[in-house]
Parts: C-alpha cells; sequence; structure tokens
C-alpha cells in the first residue's frame, strides 16, 4: 500500500467505471481511485492500536445502552452466517461499529409479498457501491462483491467476474414494482438495501479518520521500525577478530566453540579472520570489539503520544481518559472525572444517536414482527459505564 501525496490531497477519487455490469446496469460509481478507499482505510485503522481502540469506544457512544424501549431489542431480526438468532441489538451493534469506522452502514433487508420488512441484516461497508449516476444525480441501485480490489488472493483464488456481483434497489418500500410483487417473478426478488452516512460532502462517506490517514500509517511505521530493531539491530554486535583457519574444518569448529561462549546470542557474532605480519604473527592480535547500537528507546514517545492525540482529535475528540490507560493512574481517573467525560462525549454524539435511531425508525416501521411495527419510540439511550442491571451494593 503507497501513500502519495496525490491520493490524500484528493481526499476520494468518484468516478464511472463503466466496466462493472450487472443485467440491465452498466457501471458503478467508484470509491477511491482504486475502487479500495474502505480497504485501505480498514488497513490503516486495524495496523493502529490507538485507532481500533477508538473504533470500540465511539462505536459504543454511537450505539449507546441500547433502546429507550427494551423490549424491541430482543426482538429476533435475522440469522447469521452460523445460523444463530440476530436480535435488533445486535444489528444495532454491529452498526454502530461500521458507522464508527467508516462513517456508513449498509442494511439488507428482505421484504414479503405484503410489502412489509422480514429478516435483515448488516452488510459489510467494504462490499458495496452505487450504480451509476442517472440525470438526477440519483443511483438507483447497490452491487455487492467482497472483492472490489480484485486480488485473486481475497477471492478464492478466482479472478473477478461481473456476475459474481449482486444488485439490490435503494430502500424504499414504496418502490416496489407491483408486477414484482404480484408476480412469480418475487422469487428472485433479492430485497432492498438500506444506507446511513454520518458524511454527506460526497456520494461515499469520508471515514471520521480520514483527516488522521497519516497518523494512522505512521503509528503502524513505528510498530514496524521498532520490531525489526529488536529483531535485526537494536542489540550490540559482537566481532571476534581471529587468525585465519587451516581449512573448512577447523573453520566451522571455531565458529561454533565461538558461538556456544555467548549463548542464544550467537547470531549476533561477527567473526572476522585477521591478517599475518611478515614475521607470521597476528596483525593486531586477537581482540574483541562491540558495534554499539545509537538507538534511542525513548525516540518516539513523544510522537507516540502526538499521534495518539490526533486520531482521537479524529472522532469528535474523544477524552484521552476514556482510552488512554496508565499503570498506578486508574484511580485518579476514576469517579467524577470519568462520569464527566462520559457525559461530555455522550452530548458531542448525541446527533449522532439521533440520526441512527431514526435509521431503525424508517426501516422496522415497516416489520412483519407486531412488536417491532407498533413501536412509537425509537430513541437510543446515551451510553453508560454501569449497565442498570447491576445492582448497586450498599
Amino acid at each position: 500500500m503507497k501513500l502519495l501525496n496525490k491520493e490524500i490531497d484528493k481526499r476520494i477519487v468518484i468516478k464511472l467505471n463503466r466496466s462493472i455490469r450487472g443485467n440491465k446496469e452498466t457501471g458503478i460509481m467508484t470509491y477511491g481511485s482504486l475502487n479500495d478507499y474502505p480497504q485501505i482505510i480498514e488497513k490503516l485503522i486495524y495496523g493502529s492500536q490507538t485507532a481500533k481502540a477508538c473504533v470500540n469506544i465511539y462505536s459504543k457512544f454511537i450505539g449507546g445502552s441500547g433502546f429507550a424501549n427494551p423490549d424491541i431489542g430482543k426482538v429476533i431480526v435475522g440469522i447469521d452466517k452460523k445460523g444463530k438468532p440476530v436480535t435488533l441489538d445486535k444489528i444495532r451493534r454491529d452498526a454502530a461499529q461500521s458507522l464508527a469506522m467508516f462513517n456508513g452502514v449498509y442494511i439488507h433487508c428482505n421484504e414479503n409479498l405484503d410489502k412489509q420488512v422480514g429478516t435483515t441484516k448488516v452488510v459489510p461497508f467494504k462490499n458495496c457501491r452505487f450504480s451509476r449516476e442517472d440525470s438526477n444525480g440519483y443511483c438507483g441501485k447497490i452491487a455487492i462483491h467482497p472483492n472490489w480490489s480484485k486480488e485473486i488472493e481475497l477471492n478464492e483464488g478466482k479472478s473477478f467476474q461481473n456476475k459474481d456481483i449482486s444488485w439490490y434497489y435503494n430502500f424504499k418500500i414504496e418502490s416496489i414494482p407491483d408486477n414484482i410483487i404480484d408476480s412469480k417473478s418475487f422469487e428472485n426478488f433479492k430485497g432492498q438495501i438500506y444506507s446511513l452516512f454520518f458524511d454527506d460532502n460526497y456520494l461515499y462517506p469520508l471515514s471520521p479518520f480520514d483527516s488522521v490517514y497519516l497518523d494512522m500509517d505512521t503509528e503502524y511505521q513505528i510498530q514496524l521500525f521498532k520490531n525489526r530493531e529488536i529483531r535485526n539491530g537494536f542489540n550490540d554486535k559482537i566481532i571476534l577478530n581471529i587468525a585465519p583457519p587451516i581449512d573448512d574444518k577447523e573453520k566451522e569448529e571455531t565458529i561454533a566453540k565461538c558461538k556456544s561462549w555467548i549463548g542464544p546470542d550467537g547470531d549476533k557474532l561477527l567473526l572476522f579472520q585477521s591478517e599475518f605480519n611478515e614475521d607470521g604473527t597476528l596483525k593486531g592480535g586477537q581482540r574483541v570489539d562491540q558495534i554499539k547500537t545509537n538507538i534511542n528507546g525513548n525516540l518516539f514517545d513523544l510522537w507516540e503520544k502526538s499521534l495518539a492525540n490526533n486520531i482521537r482529535k479524529a472522532i469528535h475528540a474523544l477524552p484521552a481518559v476514556l482510552i488512554d490507560y496508565e499503570q498506578g493512574k486508574l484511580s485518579q481517573a476514576s469517579g467524577e472525572m470519568l462520569i464527566q467525560a462520559v457525559g461530555f462525549y455522550n452530548g458531542l454524539t448525541q446527533g449522532l444517536r439521533e440520526s441512527f435511531s431514526e435509521m431503525f425508525k424508517d426501516i422496522y416501521s415497516y416489520s412483519n414482527d407486531q412488536i417491532l411495527s407498533a413501536n412509537t419510540n425509537w430513541d437510543i439511550k446515551p451510553f453508560s459505564l454501569m449497565p442498570e442491571t447491576i445492582p448497586i451494593i450498599k
């Protein structure tokens, strides 16, 4: 993965790719110059310990502590790949994770013959692309494929083919054609995709971590540098100057004996054959030297703190106390300080939870489940550190 200025400055490249086709579709709108913007963002987040931790905390505030009406969270709205039931609370948590990472989420909705929403599931955000824009700038469908980057190793060894793409209508119950509902062709109807974005500056959303794109990569590169120094160059090297051996056998025996003297660090031994003087004596004599490392273990301490601070700022100024833990200082960050930090961040993310709750109202008001379709309160409770079910011990 290369990080070039032109990739950063343009923020996100969206263009029509006519080579992607369906039965009645011609082209998709690419997400990034190589159609892999969300894939790159995902790699950067998973490579940065700070960003990954921020996603986990941020998603909890987006998803809150559950629905104001706790009964709806327990309703089963689908099944996962393992055949286990998926509740609406599970959808809430998974959708919040997608929003925290990408500023967007896609929900697949199956509808029945009565135009009611049946099962639902969160679709991996990186797998979705919009169809080409019409004259009004509207994209009527969403294309889904697990490997838009066309890397064969990520597609079970198969090359990218248009026939592997699944096409879905954007979610709008009223837009389902009556001829589909009233005919046998409904058996081929794949449902609709609901999309929610927290960022609408472009057709696709920018990740909340987009502004710290390079900071995440820098944090990852620092980890790599430290690891490579520990493995390859951080420890001092030992140089042993000896007289040239008589033959290869003596050479191997000498090397083995010398390495046995320094135990497991034998791979850090450099063996040099010295030259003889005219009188046959060893030039300079036999001696042991060391190559001292010039790597300062604290070299990147200030950098790491600065990078972590920048990454936290990117997601609505996440308070440091909620994510940075230092040994022996937990008591100093407890009680009133934590309560104030949670309250502060709940206030900053309140608007996001309101938009999030609107999504559930838009989808599940059409549910074929009576509990969901009859529900009138889709509010999401602010995040709380202490579950309400834990009793207070006096």
